[in-house]
Protein backbone atom coordinates (compact mmCIF):
# COMPACT_ATOMS: atom_id res chain seq x y z
CA UNK A 1 0.00 0.00 0.00
CA UNK A 2 1.23 3.20 -0.82
CA UNK A 3 2.32 5.95 1.58
CA UNK A 4 -0.14 8.17 0.48
CA UNK A 5 -2.93 5.90 1.02
CA UNK A 6 -2.67 5.02 4.37
CA UNK A 7 -2.07 8.22 6.00
CA UNK A 8 -5.35 9.35 4.01
CA UNK A 9 -6.85 6.17 5.50
CA UNK A 10 -6.10 7.75 8.62
CA UNK A 11 -6.28 11.49 7.86
CA UNK A 12 -9.55 11.72 6.39
CA UNK A 13 -11.86 9.91 9.25
CA UNK A 14 -9.93 12.00 11.82
CA UNK A 15 -10.69 15.44 9.41
CA UNK A 16 -14.29 14.07 9.33
CA UNK A 17 -14.58 13.80 12.90
CA UNK A 18 -13.08 16.80 14.38
CA UNK A 19 -15.35 18.65 12.30
CA UNK A 20 -18.11 17.13 12.96
CA UNK A 21 -17.27 18.03 16.68
CA UNK A 22 -16.61 21.41 15.79
CA UNK A 23 -20.32 21.93 13.83
CA UNK A 24 -21.90 20.18 16.98
CA UNK A 25 -19.96 22.66 19.62
CA UNK A 26 -20.06 26.27 16.98
CA UNK A 27 -24.09 25.34 16.23
CA UNK A 28 -25.21 24.39 19.63
CA UNK A 29 -23.31 27.00 21.86
CA UNK A 30 -24.79 29.44 19.92
CA UNK A 31 -28.04 28.56 21.98
CA UNK A 32 -26.85 27.13 25.15
CA UNK A 33 -24.80 30.91 25.37
CA UNK A 34 -28.59 32.30 25.31
CA UNK A 35 -30.05 30.40 27.30
CA UNK A 36 -27.90 29.56 29.93
CA UNK A 37 -25.95 32.81 30.22
CA UNK A 38 -29.01 34.89 28.15
CA UNK A 39 -26.03 36.35 26.45
CA UNK A 40 -27.28 39.65 23.42
CA UNK A 41 -27.04 38.65 19.90
CA UNK A 42 -23.89 40.72 19.72
CA UNK A 43 -22.18 39.03 22.42
CA UNK A 44 -23.16 35.92 20.70
CA UNK A 45 -21.64 37.30 17.98
CA UNK A 46 -18.01 37.94 19.16
CA UNK A 47 -18.27 34.63 21.20
CA UNK A 48 -18.39 32.98 18.32
CA UNK A 49 -16.02 34.78 16.30
CA UNK A 50 -13.28 34.43 19.57
CA UNK A 51 -12.90 30.78 18.18
CA UNK A 52 -11.67 32.24 14.77
CA UNK A 53 -9.72 34.85 15.94
CA UNK A 54 -7.95 32.39 18.28
CA UNK A 55 -7.41 29.83 15.69
CA UNK A 56 -6.03 32.70 13.08
CA UNK A 57 -2.98 33.58 16.32
CA UNK A 58 -2.79 30.05 16.73
CA UNK A 59 -2.06 29.41 12.97
CA UNK A 60 1.07 30.97 13.08
CA UNK A 61 2.08 31.20 16.54
CA UNK A 62 1.80 27.13 17.03
CA UNK A 63 3.40 26.67 12.78
CA UNK A 64 7.09 26.45 14.05
CA UNK A 65 5.96 23.92 16.77
CA UNK A 66 4.10 21.68 14.36
CA UNK A 67 6.96 21.32 12.01
CA UNK A 68 9.47 20.66 15.06
CA UNK A 69 7.16 17.98 16.84
CA UNK A 70 5.94 16.45 13.32
CA UNK A 71 2.25 16.08 12.14
CA UNK A 72 1.41 13.11 13.87
CA UNK A 73 2.24 14.53 16.80
CA UNK A 74 0.38 17.72 16.36
CA UNK A 75 -2.89 16.56 15.54
CA UNK A 76 -3.06 14.07 18.43
CA UNK A 77 -2.17 16.79 20.70
CA UNK A 78 -4.63 18.71 19.81
CA UNK A 79 -6.91 16.13 19.83
CA UNK A 80 -6.50 15.26 23.53
CA UNK A 81 -6.45 19.24 24.18
CA UNK A 82 -10.01 19.79 22.67
CA UNK A 83 -10.93 16.92 24.88
CA UNK A 84 -10.25 18.68 27.91
CA UNK A 85 -11.01 21.91 26.91
CA UNK A 86 -15.14 20.93 26.25
CA UNK A 87 -15.00 18.87 29.52
CA UNK A 88 -13.91 22.44 31.25
CA UNK A 89 -16.64 23.69 29.28
CA UNK A 90 -19.31 21.46 31.09
CA UNK A 91 -18.73 23.04 34.41
CA UNK A 92 -17.92 26.58 33.34
CA UNK A 93 -20.20 29.08 35.57
CA UNK A 94 -19.29 32.25 33.97
CA UNK A 95 -19.62 33.84 30.66
CA UNK A 96 -16.12 35.14 30.84
CA UNK A 97 -14.47 31.56 31.57
CA UNK A 98 -16.81 30.59 28.22
CA UNK A 99 -14.81 32.91 25.98
CA UNK A 100 -11.54 31.95 27.74
CA UNK A 101 -12.21 28.32 26.95
CA UNK A 102 -13.74 29.08 23.33
CA UNK A 103 -10.76 31.03 22.98
CA UNK A 104 -8.06 28.05 24.08
CA UNK A 105 -10.18 25.65 21.92
CA UNK A 106 -10.15 27.62 18.70
CA UNK A 107 -6.11 28.21 19.29
CA UNK A 108 -5.49 24.29 19.40
CA UNK A 109 -7.13 23.76 16.63
CA UNK A 110 -4.50 25.82 14.71
CA UNK A 111 -1.81 22.54 15.68
CA UNK A 112 -4.35 20.30 13.82
CA UNK A 113 -5.80 21.88 10.39
CA UNK A 114 -2.42 23.06 8.76
CA UNK A 115 -0.76 20.42 9.88
CA UNK A 116 -2.88 17.63 8.28
CA UNK A 117 -3.84 19.53 5.05
CA UNK A 118 0.42 19.95 4.64
CA UNK A 119 0.89 15.93 5.47
CA UNK A 120 -2.00 14.85 2.98
CA UNK A 121 -1.00 16.67 0.38
CA UNK A 122 3.29 16.17 0.85
CA UNK A 123 4.58 15.64 -2.64
CA UNK A 124 1.37 15.27 -4.45
CA UNK A 125 0.89 18.03 -7.86
CA UNK A 126 -1.96 17.75 -10.61
CA UNK A 127 -4.82 15.22 -10.45
CA UNK A 128 -3.47 13.46 -7.73
CA UNK A 129 -3.32 16.68 -5.79
CA UNK A 130 -6.75 17.55 -6.91
CA UNK A 131 -8.03 13.97 -6.00
CA UNK A 132 -6.93 13.95 -2.52
CA UNK A 133 -7.56 17.73 -2.01
CA UNK A 134 -10.85 16.32 -2.92
CA UNK A 135 -11.19 13.86 -0.49
CA UNK A 136 -10.36 15.55 2.16
CA UNK A 137 -12.82 18.36 1.22
CA UNK A 138 -15.16 15.66 1.50
CA UNK A 139 -14.67 14.22 4.57
CA UNK A 140 -14.61 17.41 6.26
CA UNK A 141 -17.70 18.97 5.29
CA UNK A 142 -19.70 15.24 5.63
CA UNK A 143 -18.80 16.44 9.55
CA UNK A 144 -20.49 19.79 8.76
CA UNK A 145 -23.55 17.55 7.10
CA UNK A 146 -24.39 15.46 9.99
CA UNK A 147 -23.60 18.29 12.94
CA UNK A 148 -26.27 20.74 13.03
CA UNK A 149 -29.18 18.39 12.59
CA UNK A 150 -27.11 15.85 14.94
CA UNK A 151 -27.07 19.16 17.66
CA UNK A 152 -30.10 20.57 17.25
CA UNK A 153 -31.89 17.07 18.71
CA UNK A 154 -29.47 17.40 20.79
CA UNK A 155 -30.14 20.69 22.25
CA UNK A 156 -33.90 19.88 22.09
CA UNK A 157 -33.46 16.98 24.44
CA UNK A 158 -30.69 18.85 27.06
CA UNK A 159 -28.52 21.68 26.45
CA UNK A 160 -25.85 20.27 27.91
CA UNK A 161 -25.86 17.04 25.43
CA UNK A 162 -24.16 18.12 22.64
CA UNK A 163 -20.86 18.79 24.89
CA UNK A 164 -21.15 15.47 26.57
CA UNK A 165 -21.50 13.78 22.89
CA UNK A 166 -18.58 16.32 21.56
CA UNK A 167 -16.43 15.34 24.12
CA UNK A 168 -16.84 11.64 23.27
CA UNK A 169 -15.98 12.44 19.71
CA UNK A 170 -12.83 13.84 20.89
CA UNK A 171 -11.82 11.34 22.97
CA UNK A 172 -12.19 8.32 21.10
CA UNK A 173 -10.06 10.27 18.24
CA UNK A 174 -7.37 10.96 20.54
CA UNK A 175 -6.97 6.78 21.37
CA UNK A 176 -7.35 6.19 17.47
CA UNK A 177 -4.66 9.02 16.71
CA UNK A 178 -1.58 7.41 19.45
CA UNK A 179 -2.22 4.04 18.95
CA UNK A 180 -2.94 3.88 14.39
CA UNK A 181 0.90 5.11 14.10
CA UNK A 182 1.91 2.87 16.37
CA UNK A 183 0.22 0.12 14.64
CA UNK A 184 1.08 1.67 10.79
CA UNK A 185 4.28 3.32 11.86
CA UNK A 186 5.45 4.10 7.69
CA UNK A 187 2.76 6.58 7.43
CA UNK A 188 4.87 8.75 10.05
CA UNK A 189 7.68 8.53 7.96
CA UNK A 190 7.63 12.13 5.68
CA UNK A 191 9.83 12.69 2.78
CA UNK A 192 11.34 15.76 3.92
CA UNK A 193 12.29 18.45 1.03
CA UNK A 194 15.62 18.12 0.07
CA UNK A 195 18.50 20.80 -1.34
CA UNK A 196 17.51 19.72 -4.43
CA UNK A 197 14.19 20.29 -4.02
CA UNK A 198 14.70 23.82 -2.72
CA UNK A 199 16.70 24.78 -6.15
CA UNK A 200 13.54 24.49 -7.93
CA UNK A 201 12.02 27.51 -7.93
CA UNK A 202 8.36 28.05 -6.45
CA UNK A 203 5.93 27.55 -9.28
CA UNK A 204 2.90 28.52 -7.45
CA UNK A 205 0.16 30.34 -9.58
CA UNK A 206 -0.46 33.82 -8.90
CA UNK A 207 -4.22 33.31 -8.88
CA UNK A 208 -3.97 31.92 -5.77
CA UNK A 209 -4.49 35.70 -4.40
CA UNK A 210 -7.97 35.88 -5.89
CA UNK A 211 -9.00 32.35 -4.80
CA UNK A 212 -8.04 33.36 -1.24
CA UNK A 213 -10.01 36.45 -1.33
CA UNK A 214 -13.13 34.42 -2.95
CA UNK A 215 -12.63 32.39 -0.03
CA UNK A 216 -12.59 34.91 2.45
CA UNK A 217 -16.05 36.43 1.25
CA UNK A 218 -17.58 32.83 1.06
CA UNK A 219 -17.12 32.76 4.84
CA UNK A 220 -17.98 36.02 5.58
CA UNK A 221 -21.61 34.76 4.69
CA UNK A 222 -20.86 31.46 6.52
CA UNK A 223 -20.20 33.85 9.48
CA UNK A 224 -23.47 34.96 9.53
CA UNK A 225 -25.23 31.94 8.45
CA UNK A 226 -23.96 30.09 11.13
CA UNK A 227 -23.48 32.45 14.49
CA UNK A 228 -26.03 35.04 13.77
CA UNK A 229 -28.94 32.91 11.45
CA UNK A 230 -29.94 30.29 14.36
CA UNK A 231 -30.76 33.13 16.51
CA UNK A 232 -32.69 34.85 14.03
CA UNK A 233 -34.90 31.81 13.07
CA UNK A 234 -35.38 30.92 16.31
CA UNK A 235 -36.45 34.11 17.97
CA UNK A 236 -38.30 35.56 14.71
CA UNK A 237 -39.25 32.98 12.49
CA UNK A 238 -39.98 30.64 15.73
CA UNK A 239 -38.26 27.35 14.04
CA UNK A 240 -37.23 24.65 16.28
CA UNK A 241 -33.40 24.09 17.05
CA UNK A 242 -33.70 20.84 14.52
CA UNK A 243 -35.68 22.46 11.88
CA UNK A 244 -32.52 24.72 11.78
CA UNK A 245 -30.06 22.12 11.82
CA UNK A 246 -31.81 20.30 9.03
CA UNK A 247 -31.14 23.71 7.13
CA UNK A 248 -27.88 24.22 7.80
CA UNK A 249 -27.61 20.48 7.23
CA UNK A 250 -28.64 20.48 2.86
CA UNK A 251 -26.50 23.37 3.15
CA UNK A 252 -23.79 21.39 3.56
CA UNK A 253 -24.99 18.26 2.04
CA UNK A 254 -24.85 20.28 -1.38
CA UNK A 255 -21.12 21.75 -0.29
CA UNK A 256 -19.94 17.89 -0.15
CA UNK A 257 -21.82 17.14 -3.54
CA UNK A 258 -20.07 19.98 -5.02
CA UNK A 259 -16.73 19.04 -3.57
CA UNK A 260 -16.82 15.96 -4.95
CA UNK A 261 -17.52 16.96 -8.62
CA UNK A 262 -14.41 19.08 -8.02
CA UNK A 263 -12.40 16.61 -7.15
CA UNK A 264 -13.04 14.38 -10.28
CA UNK A 265 -12.89 17.19 -13.08
CA UNK A 266 -10.18 19.63 -13.46
CA UNK A 267 -11.78 22.61 -15.93
CA UNK A 268 -11.95 24.82 -12.78
CA UNK A 269 -8.05 24.60 -12.68
CA UNK A 270 -6.32 28.29 -13.50
CA UNK A 271 -9.85 29.25 -14.54
CA UNK A 272 -10.03 33.23 -14.02
CA UNK A 273 -13.75 33.41 -15.51
CA UNK A 274 -14.93 30.59 -12.72
CA UNK A 275 -13.50 32.42 -9.81
CA UNK A 276 -15.30 35.63 -10.79
CA UNK A 277 -18.69 33.89 -11.86
CA UNK A 278 -18.90 32.60 -8.53
CA UNK A 279 -17.80 36.16 -6.68
CA UNK A 280 -21.06 37.48 -8.71
CA UNK A 281 -23.66 34.94 -8.11
CA UNK A 282 -22.43 35.10 -4.47
CA UNK A 283 -23.29 38.54 -4.17
CA UNK A 284 -26.99 37.56 -5.53
CA UNK A 285 -27.25 34.82 -3.40
CA UNK A 286 -26.83 36.60 -0.21
CA UNK A 287 -28.71 39.59 -1.85
CA UNK A 288 -31.90 37.23 -1.95
CA UNK A 289 -31.43 36.09 1.30
CA UNK A 290 -33.01 38.25 3.49
CA UNK A 291 -36.53 37.85 1.63
CA UNK A 292 -37.00 34.04 2.16
CA UNK A 293 -39.55 33.47 5.18
CA UNK A 294 -40.57 30.23 4.75
CA UNK A 295 -38.81 27.20 5.77
CA UNK A 296 -38.83 26.14 1.86
CA UNK A 297 -37.01 29.35 1.22
CA UNK A 298 -34.15 29.00 3.33
CA UNK A 299 -33.34 25.51 2.14
CA UNK A 300 -32.64 26.85 -1.47
CA UNK A 301 -31.22 29.87 -0.79
CA UNK A 302 -28.86 27.66 1.21
CA UNK A 303 -28.29 25.03 -1.07
CA UNK A 304 -27.31 27.40 -3.31
CA UNK A 305 -25.12 28.95 -1.47
CA UNK A 306 -23.56 25.69 -0.19
CA UNK A 307 -22.68 24.99 -4.00
CA UNK A 308 -20.95 28.41 -4.42
CA UNK A 309 -19.04 28.39 -1.04
CA UNK A 310 -17.90 24.84 -1.99
CA UNK A 311 -16.54 26.52 -5.41
CA UNK A 312 -14.79 28.87 -3.71
CA UNK A 313 -13.16 26.95 -0.82
CA UNK A 314 -11.87 24.29 -3.37
CA UNK A 315 -10.30 27.36 -5.32
CA UNK A 316 -8.27 28.55 -2.38
CA UNK A 317 -6.65 25.41 -1.32
CA UNK A 318 -6.35 24.09 -4.76
CA UNK A 319 -4.61 27.03 -6.11
CA UNK A 320 -2.65 27.77 -2.60
CA UNK A 321 -0.76 24.83 -2.77
CA UNK A 322 -0.54 23.88 -6.38
CA UNK A 323 3.06 24.68 -7.27
CA UNK A 324 4.24 25.32 -3.81
CA UNK A 325 7.04 23.92 -2.41
CA UNK A 326 6.36 24.90 1.44
CA UNK A 327 2.71 23.60 1.60
CA UNK A 328 2.10 24.05 5.47
CA UNK A 329 2.98 27.29 5.60
CA UNK A 330 0.06 27.94 2.49
CA UNK A 331 -2.32 25.90 4.36
CA UNK A 332 -1.71 28.00 6.99
CA UNK A 333 -2.53 31.29 5.27
CA UNK A 334 -5.49 29.84 3.38
CA UNK A 335 -7.17 29.01 7.27
CA UNK A 336 -5.98 32.21 8.57
CA UNK A 337 -8.22 34.11 5.46
CA UNK A 338 -11.00 31.92 6.07
CA UNK A 339 -10.83 32.84 9.59
CA UNK A 340 -10.79 36.71 9.32
CA UNK A 341 -13.89 35.75 6.95
CA UNK A 342 -15.66 34.16 10.05
CA UNK A 343 -14.80 36.84 12.46
CA UNK A 344 -15.88 39.94 10.45
CA UNK A 345 -18.97 37.53 9.44
CA UNK A 346 -19.82 36.60 12.64
CA UNK A 347 -18.70 40.44 15.19
CA UNK A 348 -20.06 42.39 12.41
CA UNK A 349 -23.33 40.18 11.67
CA UNK A 350 -23.80 39.95 15.46
CA UNK A 351 -23.70 43.74 16.10
CA UNK A 352 -25.66 44.75 12.93
CA UNK A 353 -28.61 42.07 13.57
CA UNK A 354 -28.83 43.41 17.19
CA UNK A 355 -29.19 47.43 16.20
CA UNK A 356 -30.11 47.24 12.19
CA UNK A 357 -31.62 43.55 11.80
CA UNK A 358 -31.68 40.68 9.92
CA UNK A 359 -32.15 42.30 6.56
CA UNK A 360 -28.74 44.71 6.91
CA UNK A 361 -26.38 42.03 7.99
CA UNK A 362 -26.94 40.19 4.60
CA UNK A 363 -26.86 43.28 2.92
CA UNK A 364 -23.58 44.78 4.54
CA UNK A 365 -22.12 41.24 3.32
CA UNK A 366 -23.22 41.94 -0.03
CA UNK A 367 -21.65 44.78 -0.13
CA UNK A 368 -18.12 43.52 0.88
CA UNK A 369 -18.35 40.47 -1.49
CA UNK A 370 -19.26 43.07 -4.07
CA UNK A 371 -16.07 45.26 -2.79
CA UNK A 372 -14.06 42.07 -3.02
CA UNK A 373 -14.84 41.51 -6.59
CA UNK A 374 -13.40 44.80 -7.40
CA UNK A 375 -10.13 43.99 -5.51
CA UNK A 376 -10.40 40.58 -7.44
CA UNK A 377 -10.77 42.29 -11.04
CA UNK A 378 -7.95 44.99 -9.83
CA UNK A 379 -5.55 42.53 -8.88
CA UNK A 380 -6.35 40.26 -12.20
CA UNK A 381 -5.97 43.55 -14.69
CA UNK A 382 -3.05 44.83 -12.73
CA UNK A 383 -1.47 40.50 -13.61
CA UNK A 384 -1.96 40.76 -17.14
CA UNK A 385 -0.31 43.60 -17.48
CA UNK A 386 2.93 42.31 -15.12
CA UNK A 387 2.88 39.79 -17.53
CA UNK A 388 2.35 41.64 -20.81
CA UNK A 389 5.27 43.23 -20.17
CA UNK A 390 7.25 40.70 -18.88
CA UNK A 391 6.37 38.84 -21.88
CA UNK A 392 7.17 41.53 -24.62
CA UNK A 393 10.54 41.61 -22.72
CA UNK A 394 11.21 38.10 -23.62
CA UNK A 395 10.23 38.42 -26.54
CA UNK A 396 12.40 41.42 -27.27
CA UNK A 397 15.56 39.80 -25.58
CA UNK A 398 14.69 36.76 -28.13
CA UNK A 399 14.88 39.01 -31.48
CA UNK A 400 18.15 40.84 -29.91
CA UNK A 401 19.60 37.40 -29.69
CA UNK A 402 18.30 35.93 -32.90
CA UNK A 403 19.43 39.29 -34.71
CA UNK A 404 22.98 39.22 -33.62
CA UNK A 405 23.82 35.42 -34.38
CA UNK A 406 22.39 36.44 -37.74
CA UNK A 407 24.66 39.16 -37.67
CA UNK A 408 27.42 36.92 -36.76
CA UNK A 409 26.98 34.49 -39.00
CA UNK A 410 26.67 36.43 -42.00
CA UNK A 411 29.43 36.38 -44.61
CA UNK A 412 31.80 39.30 -44.82
CA UNK A 413 31.91 41.45 -47.68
Amino acid sequence: MRQEIKRAFVLLPAAFLVNTGIGILNFSLVFYMRDIFNSSFSTIGWFSSLWAFSYFIGCFALHNLSRKIGAHRSIAISSIGMVFIVLAMLFSKTVILMFVLYGLFGFITALFWPPIMGWLSLGLEGAELNRIMGYFNLSWSMGLVLSPYLGGLLLEANLYYPLFFVTGIYGFLSIALILVPIVISSIISQRTISTKDLSVSDRSTPLRYIAWLGNFTGYIVFGVIMFVFPLYAREELFFKESSIGLLLLFRALFSTFLFIVAGKVNWWHFNKTFMLVIQILMIVIVLIFPYAQSWISFFIVLSLFGILFAGGYSSSIFHGVSGSIHREKRMAIHESVLTVGVIIGATGGGEIYQHWGMTAAFNSAAAAAFLTLIIQIIILGFQHRTNYILRSSLENIEKNIYANRNNKDAPIL
